[in-house]
């Protein structure tokens, strides 16, 4: 009788066994699919907020389109507060450089969303030139960004 008790609890810590490591990987096979559904949810959410942070800069963005203002009538920023807009509009490109350097956000993606953006602003002589061209140092970030997107900056 000894035996049999033995063989028995053996026989259930062995079914015990079992539905644990059937628990525990499908609570693995649940975690991973959370997990992934989680990370495409922070990357829309994070394209979105992106969005909305270059909808601060619309002013100069629509200025700079190519039936803006600036760009129609071969135009650029004058006034202090005009180029202050234009490098705070520039400095959102830089931290969207550093995102793509530390591959935070993916190029291909970025490329079709804001690419045009860069060469709206690239159009643009005023900007190009004083911005780009004589203080271009102040700007690597930017102009490592127009290189990425495959762009040149022509004198």
């Amino acid at each position: 009788m000894v035996t049999l008790t033995l063989v028995g609890l053996s026989t259930i810590k062995d079914a015990a066994t079992i539905v644990g490591v059937a628990i525990a990987s499908f609570s693995l096979m649940v975690a991973a699919y959370n997990t992934r559904v989680t990370r495409r949810t922070n990357r829309a959410s994070f394209w979105l907020d992106l969005r909305r942070m270059f909808s601060n800069h619309d002013r100069i963005h629509r200025l700079l389109r190519p039936a803006g203002e600036w760009a129609s009538k071969k135009l650029g920023p004058t006034t202090s507060d005009e180029w202050a807009e234009v490098e705070a509009y520039l400095g959102l490109f830089e931290i969207c450089e550093d995102l793509l350097a530390q591959s935070l956000i993916d190029a291909d993606t970025f490329r079709k969303g804001y690419a045009y953006r860069i060469e709206n602003i690239l159009a643009n002589d005023s900007i190009r030139r004083q911005k780009l061209v004589t203080n271009g140092k102040y700007w690597e970030r930017f102009l490592s960004l127009v290189k990425r997107m495959g762009f040149v900056v022509k004198d």
